[in-house]
């Protein structure tokens, strides 16, 4: 089975996967890029060996190194359509969101504010996924979960129970929760997405903040929904 190692940034989490492959699931923010170089190196491997970066969605926090790691190793880039043109830099990021007080104070200030802490150098995806696609090499089931962004992407490990989940679910000070509200756009598709996720038998699942989330993850998200939506 393959090892997955938890990059824990200042805010967020990336994964390195070390297997029959070598390769990330998100890249963190740039701040994290020596916490990356240092996971790879304890385990006998360099940036130049990543063959796949996995991206759940593009917010900045999740694609930081993305295009540094990208012309460093070749590795295939694999994203949600829906995300893909923030991702490549063709379209700017959304700041704000009208779900909450603090995303509808966050849209209201100067672009040239959150633009400073937002701004991502954009790197080109080879390849679109709209879920339930398989990445054969890797043994993963690419599971769509929009909400928070309109291509949030899962990843799915079936046969070891397991899913990288980006922002679906946080899992802060040991208490699942959602996604960022005022960095997402849709609550309706959120529940959703979070209830597509309870229905796989999962024992754990990796988030992109707070610890993983697990044994019996399954149980632990399906609780949260039951409380939260009903």
């Amino acid at each position: 089975m393959d090892e997955i190692i938890r990059i824990a940034g200042p805010i967020e989490n990336c994964y390195l996967v070390k297997g029959d492959h070598c390769y990330l699931v998100d890249t963190g923010i740039s701040k994290a890029r020596k916490r990356i170089d240092k996971a790879l190196q304890e385990r006998g491997a360099k940036p130049q060996d990543l063959t796949h970066i996995l991206i759940t969605h593009y917010h900045v926090d999740h694609t930081g190194n993305l295009a540094d790691l990208k012309r460093l190793s070749g590795a295939k880039i694999v994203a949600g359509a829906g995300d893909i043109p923030y991702i490549q830099g063709d379209k700017p990021p959304d700041l704000g969101s009208d779900l909450n007080r603090l995303g509808r104070f966050l849209r209201k200030l100067p672009r040239s504010i959150t633009m400073s802490y937002q701004k991502c150098e954009g790197a080109p995806v080879d390849m679109s996924l709209v879920g339930g696609e398989t990445l054969e090499e890797l043994g993963l089931e690419a599971i769509a979960l929009p909400g928070h962004t309109p291509g949030g992407m899962g990843f799915l490990d079936r046969a070891n129970r397991r899913a990288f989940v980006g922002d679906m679910v946080s899992n802060y000070f040991g208490r699942v929760g959602p996604p960022t509200i005022c960095a997402s756009y849709s609550l309706e598709e959120i529940e959703a997405s979070m209830r597509r996720l309870v229905e796989l038998d999962l024992d754990h699942m990796y988030p992109g903040h707070g610890r993983i989330i697990g044994p019996g993850a399954t149980r632990l998200v399906a609780e949260y929904v039951k409380k939260k939506f009903g």
